[in-house]
């Protein structure tokens, strides 16, 4: 899963990336930001242009003022930086519903497949020299509501745009962002609808969060280390948990959240991804394909819910002011816990505890392997070794194991290995999104969803909240700044055990 950027980026054929949605907050917040930091690293591709489509009357400068202005992730930016990002970008206002506009977008992606001079705006150059054709990957984001997946793909059809570049064997690739359905059947019409336009290897379906770093040290964390692996199954690990805790509330996306709820939202994509890739086997060799197989059978093992269990494995939390944001009565979950098994031979009894939940005390993703104790122990006090996979706010490994307090005697400590990766690596680290992108324009799968992925995750996820009981469940609310519902707390401890948080 990991190579040498700066290397691929050099070597990438001529690149046309078509942005849907360019003024959106995706956009602001992430895509363009992303872009520039690339273009600032030199991590695009040397032929490149991105065509930004939006609704607003703006040119190619004002566009790049509105973004920079609308973001907060983009900072200090020089006068040189804007102008070396401006030569890649074209700005082109367009109504998606417009067929006309499309045709206008066609013919400027067609235009850059045409042969060029080589000389072309240079005195005295050019003459009697062959033109030079190097045609584009064309390369569609649509950052945009599922709702117009279809129709964008339908009108870049109409209009010619997925017809790729033969004659330098050149590729038409699509990314979708999620969310990708609702539900599984959903998902799965969805999926008909898309493949109806682009087959499986032209399909992108992202989650950013697979792109953080620390996700993908999850992988090397296991297969690179003998220390880790033998031990990585049912008779060394005793649970495992993974948490999604943060600050900030609902905000702009008030509307979406009061129809997802947090078990949608989160559940179904960030949060089994990061377990497919903890309780996957050793795939065979890092092929998309193969990594992709072996996350599979993980979510395709995750035991579903019937009423029974939903009632003792799910606490569902709401933060008091919820229902103000929204504007109204709302049974909508901001929070919840939940306990699940893998039915896989290496994790046969081994309980995977889940929560995330908005407006909480503080921001943390973590993963934490929680290891058995020492079945016997020649010192008092022995406790069991955690591995911690900290994704945000901080990227960071941490080992817990026992050490000897110094001194007379032997009084035991836990005490912390620890590999932070501001201390290791100098220099910013690079953002999930400058990673996919990267990925997206070369053509690797590998960090993006399979469809019968997204359809296996839903598939669980069904189990959840189309079962009978999930309404029926008790909705606690808790206040915000706090650490949830104390009835999560409660819950945890009735399996004799409490959150980890480093």
């Amino acid at each position: 899963m990991l190579k040498d950027s700066h290397k691929l980026a050099s070597a990438l054929p001529p690149t046309i990336l078509t942005i849907f949605g360019a003024t959106g907050d995706l956009s602001a917040d992430y895509l363009i930001p992303a872009l520039l930091h690339m273009d600032k690293r030199g991590l695009l591709p040397a032929d490149f242009k991105l065509v930004c489509v939006g609704r607003r009357p703006l040119n190619n400068q004002s566009y790049l003022d509105f973004i920079i202005k609308k973001s907060g992730a983009i900072k200090g930016i020089t006068q040189k930086e804007k102008a070396s990002f401006l030569k890649h970008l074209i700005y082109f206002e367009g109504d998606f519903e417009k067929p006309e506009n499309f045709k206008a977008l066609a013919k400027i992606l067609a235009d850059h497949d045409l042969p060029k001079s080589p000389g072309a705006g240079k005195k005295g150059r050019g003459k009697n020299l062959p033109p030079v054709h190097a045609c584009y990957n064309r390369v569609f984001y649509f950052a945009t509501n599922p709702q117009t997946f279809i129709s964008l793909a339908k009108l870049l059809k109409s209009t010619g745009l997925l017809l790729s570049c033969v004659d330098h064997n050149r590729q038409v690739r699509v990314l979708v962002e999620k969310p990708f359905g609702y539900n599984l059947k959903s998902a799965r019409s969805l999926n008909s609808l898309l493949l109806k336009y682009f087959n499986e290897e032209q399909i992108y379906r992202i989650d950013h969060y697979v792109g953080k770093e620390t996700i993908q040290n999850l992988m090397v964390a296991r297969f690179a280390n003998s220390l880790f692996e033998p031990l990585w199954n049912n008779r060394f690990i005793e649970h495992v948990e993974i948490s999604v805790l943060e600050k900030d509330g609902v905000g702009g996306r008030a509307n979406f959240y009061d129809r997802t709820g947090a078990i949608k939202d989160f559940l179904q994509n960030h949060i089994l991804q990061m377990l497919a890739l903890i309780a996957m086997d050793e795939p065979y060799n890092l092929t998309a394909g193969m990594i992709r197989d072996e996350k599979l059978k993980v979510l395709e093992a995750l035991e579903p819910f019937d009423r029974q269990k939903l009632s003792s494995r799910l606490i569902k939390g709401q933060y008091l002011g919820y229902r103000k944001e929204v504007g109204g009565k709302s049974g909508t979950e901001t929070f919840f816990t939940l306990k699940t098994y893998v039915n896989l031979p290496r994790w046969a009894g081994v309980p995977f505890y889940l929560r995330t939940g908005k407006r909480l005390s503080k921001k943390l993703t973590q993963i934490s392997i929680h290891f058995r104790e020492p079945v016997r122990c020649l010192f008092k006090g022995c406790s069991a070794n955690v591995l911690t996979f900290q994704i945000q706010p901080d990227e960071a490994v941490h080992l817990q194991i026992n050490g000897k307090i110094p001194g007379f005697g032997v009084q035991l400590h836990q005490a912390n290995l620890d590999f932070s990766y501001k201390s290791a690596f100098f220099g910013e680290i690079p953002s999930a999104y400058e990673r996919l992108l990267l990925d997206f324009m070369e053509g690797d799968q590998r960090l993006f969803i399979r469809s019968d992925e997204i359809e296996a995750a839903w598939k669980f996820v069904d189990s959840i909240t189309e079962n009978s009981q999930f309404k029926k469940l008790p909705l606690h609310i808790y206040k915000p700044k706090s650490n949830g519902p104390k009835e999560a707390d409660e819950w945890i401890k009735k399996d004799m055990k409490e959150w980890w948080t480093k």
